[in-house]
C-alpha cells in the first residue's frame, strides 16, 4: 500500500467507527458508465447527467466493514479511464 493510501486509511480510521455508512461520488465520461456500473453490481446508486451529457456523476452510498473495503472500491475504480473519485 502506497504511502497516500496508508494516509488515508488512518484518517478513515481515525474519523469512523466501523461499521458505518460511506458516501462515494464518482464523475465518469459516458463510454465508461457502463464499466462504473459492472463495478458497482447490484449497489443501489444514484447517476445525474451532466448539461452537455458527456459525463455522469454516480452517486454510491454502502455500509462499510472496514477502511479497507472502502480503499478497495475506489482502487477497482480508479482502474476505469477517465474517472474522477470524489
Amino acid at each position: 500500500m502506497t504511502q497516500s493510501l496508508e494516509s488515508f486509511k488512518a484518517t478513515l480510521d481515525e474519523h469512523h467507527e466501523w461499521p458505518c455508512d460511506y458516501t462515494f461520488k464518482f464523475i465518469v465520461p459516458g463510454p465508461a458508465l457502463a464499466e462504473l456500473k459492472s463495478l458497482l453490481d447490484k449497489i443501489p446508486h444514484s447517476e445525474k447527467d451532466s448539461k452537455t451529457g458527456k459525463y455522469t456523476s454516480v452517486t454510491v452510498t454502502i455500509t462499510a466493514k472496514s477502511s479497507d473495503e472502502i480503499i478497495t472500491l475506489y482502487e477497482k475504480a480508479a482502474t476505469i479511464e477517465g474517472i474522477i473519485s470524489l
